[in-house]
């Protein structure tokens, strides 16, 4: 008679050390992807926002049309400017977060730190209130030179950290844009429209 007994290969599972050693490189991994993650969401951002920012400025300049030379000394203040940018940009804006009502409106944009606060005053291109800055703060280097690239038709001046990267009647200079952007949510824009 035949032996129908069979053998059997012991099987073996993972020991605790595998799986801890596993999960530890697993976590590495997750870890050091959260900034490249967030760096392409952020610049899928920036086409959405620079569009919103235009068809805001356009409405404005609309608005102000027929003023004369210096049609942004009735902006007003920095809050009375920006709460007119922000009214204007309800219904318009998609990538910006208009939030409260009237002479109280503010204005977020998500290219960077959470909650950055958009601001709006009249601004001097040739003489005083013939322009108005519109300034977006702690925007994230990977928007960079992105945001300035997609305004640059439309803005007079812009500025980035400080360093004019197109003045008054010239050319926009992507190249410079990027030397002046700096890690992290650290770099402010300044676009002038006229």
């Amino acid at each position: 008679m035949k032996n129908t007994s069979r053998s059997y290969k012991k099987s073996r599972g993972f020991t605790l050390i595998e799986l801890i050693v596993v999960l530890a490189i697993g976590a590495l991994l997750a870890l050091l992807s959260v900034p490249f993650a967030r760096s392409i969401l952020i610049s899928g951002k920036v086409e959405p926002t620079a569009n919103d920012i235009n068809k805001t400025v356009t409405a404005i300049r609309g608005n102000f049309a027929g003023q004369g030379v210096t049609p942004y000394l009735n902006l007003g203040s920095n809050s009375a400017a920006t709460a007119v940018f922000a009214n204007t940009s309800r219904g318009l804006a998609s990538a910006l977060n208009v939030t409260g009502n009237g002479a109280t409106a503010t204005v977020q944009h998500d290219l960077g730190e959470t909650g950055s606060q958009v601001t709006v005053a009249s601004s001097t291109v040739s003489v005083a209130g013939d322009s108005f800055a519109v300034t977006l703060p702690n925007v994230n280097d990977a928007a960079c030179p992105g945001l300035a690239t997609q305004l640059s038709r439309a803005a007079e001046v812009i500025t980035v950290n400080g360093t004019p990267v197109k003045a008054l009647g010239g050319s926009y200079n992507g190249g410079m844009s990027q030397n002046a952007c700096t890690a992290g949510d650290t770099n402010t824009f300044v676009f002038t429209f006229r």
